[in-house]
């Protein structure tokens, strides 16, 4: 018998693997699940389960749909670094309300972000 050998299976990119996590720390922080996430951008679970471990990458356009779905932009998503503009209050009501958040223990920044997006629909309906 001319059996062929078992190939080793080929190890992720460690840049794909970091993007990978990147991209199930962001869907798992939002509460999707990886089929929830592939139908929001067209592909299939299994296909952001590759994604996420490094076994795939997404084609630029998708990359971009994935980028959105999570909230988050491409750059994060490639370097995990966040743009200046996100990083960083850009008005002095924005840095009032950042150095309010951090005086908020941990455990308490849901019920206040959930606030927040209540009072942000209200205000969105007017």
């Amino acid at each position: 018998m001319n059996e062929k050998p078992k190939s080793k299976p080929r190890q992720p990119d460690p840049r794909a693997l970091a993007i990978g996590t990147r991209i199930r720390t962001k869907r798992e922080l939002l509460g999707f699940t990886a089929e929830e996430l592939g139908g929001m951008i067209g592909v299939t679970g299994n296909a952001v389960t590759q994604y996420e471990t490094g076994r795939a990458t997404a084609k630029p356009k998708r990359f971009e749909a994935l980028a959105m779905a999570l909230g988050t932009t491409t750059t994060w998503l490639l370097t995990g670094n966040e743009p200046d503009e996100l990083a960083r209050a850009q008005t002095k009501n924005e840095l009032e309300l950042l150095t309010l958040l951090r005086e908020v223990p941990m455990d308490q920044h849901a019920i206040l972000l959930a606030a927040l997006k209540g009072m942000a629909a209200s205000l969105q309906k007017k």
